[in-house]
C-alpha cells in the first residue's frame, strides 16, 4: 500500500510528459524525507528507456533497465557481462543468472527479437532486450523446480522530419514453479509513448505533441509442454503468448486515448477556428453592404 506522499507524486507524474519522467522523479524525491517513501516511488516509476552497446557483442544495441544493473554497471544480455565492468570482489563477483536460466535467456532473447522485428520492424531505431533472473528455491513436495523471474523490453525511436519521439513496451514476469505440468505467470506491462509529429515553419507552428502510458497487470495458469515441463524453455512460448494478447489490447487503448483523443481535440480547435473565420468574413461583408 503506497503512502499518502507516493501517491501525490505519482499523481503529478501522470499529468507530466513521459520524456520528462526521470528529471521529474529525480525532482520530487528531493522532497520525501523518508527514505522508505522514496525508494517506493523509484521502484513504482518506469521512465523511459535508455540503449547501450555491447562492445563485445559487435556493438549489438541493449537496453538499461534497473533489473540488469549493479552499481553504475549494466549487463548486456547478449555477452553476459557488465558495462563498465566491475573489478572482481571477494564475495564472489557481480549478480548473474544461473547456468541454465543463462542458456533460456539467450534463447528468449533471439525469440523475442524476431517478435520484435515482425510488430515493431528492423532497424537501427528498434532495439529488445530480455533479463531473466533466479528466485530462492521453493520448498514443499508438489514443486517440481523452482520459480524464475524476467523482463522483456521493447524500444523504437522515431526521428524524422514529420515526427519524432518514442515507444517503449516494458513486461515484467513472475513465474511460479512447475506443479503437475502447469505454472502461475503474473504479468505487469508499462507502455510508454512520446511524439511529436509536424513542424515549425516560418508562420508558426503545426506541432502536435502526444505522451501518455499505460499499465496493465494480468495473471494466468498455463500447461507447460510436456516435453519441456523440466526445462525453463517451456515457459516462453507462454509468456510470448501472454505478451502478444496484451500488447495487441494495450495498444488499441493507447491509440483511443491518447492518439484518437488528441485528433478529436484538435479537429474542434480547427473546427472553432473556421467558424470563427468565417464569422468575422459575414461580419465584415455585412459591415460592408451597410455602408453601400
Amino acid at each position: 500500500m503506497s503512502s499518502t506522499v507516493v501517491s501525490s507524486c505519482l499523481n503529478i507524474l501522470r499529468r507530466t510528459p513521459v520524456k520528462e519522467t526521470e528529471q521529474n522523479v529525480a525532482a520530487l524525491a528531493t522532497l520525501i524525507s523518508d527514505e522508505e517513501e522514496m525508494e517506493d516511488l523509484f521502484q513504482r516509476v518506469d521512465s523511459p528507456l535508455k540503449i547501450a552497446s555491447d562492445p563485445t557483442a559487435e556493438g549489438k544495441k541493449y537496453l538499461l533497465i534497473d533489473h540488469s544493473r549493479d552499481g553504475e554497471s549494466h549487463r548486456s544480455p547478449w555477452s553476459n557481462e557488465y558495462f563498465p565492468p566491475i573489478p572482481p570482489t571477494d564475495d564472489g563477483g557481480v549478480f548473474k543468472p544461473s547456468q541454465p536460466l543463462r542458456n533460456v535467456e539467450r534463447i528468449a532473447n533471439e525469440v523475442f527479437e524476431s517478435y520484435c522485428h515482425m510488430y515493431y520492424g528492423k532497424g537501427e531505431n528498434v532495439v529488445s532486450s530480455v533479463y531473466l533472473w533466479d528466485k530462492e528455491e521453493i520448498s514443499g513436495s508438489n514443486a517440481s523446480m523452482k520459480g524464475f523471474a524476467g523482463c522483456f523490453l521493447i524500444s523504437k525511436i522515431m526521428n524524422d522530419e514529420k515526427e519524432s519521439g518514442f515507444w517503449n513496451s516494458i513486461h515484467v514476469v513472475d513465474i511460479g514453479p512447475t506443479i503437475e505440468g502447469t505454472a502461475k505467470y503474473k504479468l505487469t506491462t508499462t507502455l510508454l509513448l512520446s511524439m511529436q509529429v509536424g513542424s515549425s515553419t516560418g508562420e508558426g507552428s503545426n506541432e502536435i505533441q502526444i505522451s501518455g502510458s499505460l499499465t496493465k497487470q494480468v495473471e494466468k495458469t498455463c500447461a507447460v509442454q510436456s516435453s519441456c515441463a523440466n526445462d525453463e524453455t517451456g515457459h516462453i512460448l507462454n509468456i510470448g503468448q501472454m505478451i502478444e494478447e496484451i500488447e495487441t489490447e494495450m495498444r488499441s487503448n493507447m491509440d483511443s486515448l491518447h492518439v484518437q483523443k488528441t485528433k478529436e481535440v484538435m479537429d474542434s480547435i480547427h473546427r472553432d477556428a473556421g467558424d470563427r473565420k468565417r464569422s468575422s468574413l459575414m461580419a465584415a461583408m455585412m459591415t460592408r453592404n451597410g455602408r453601400l
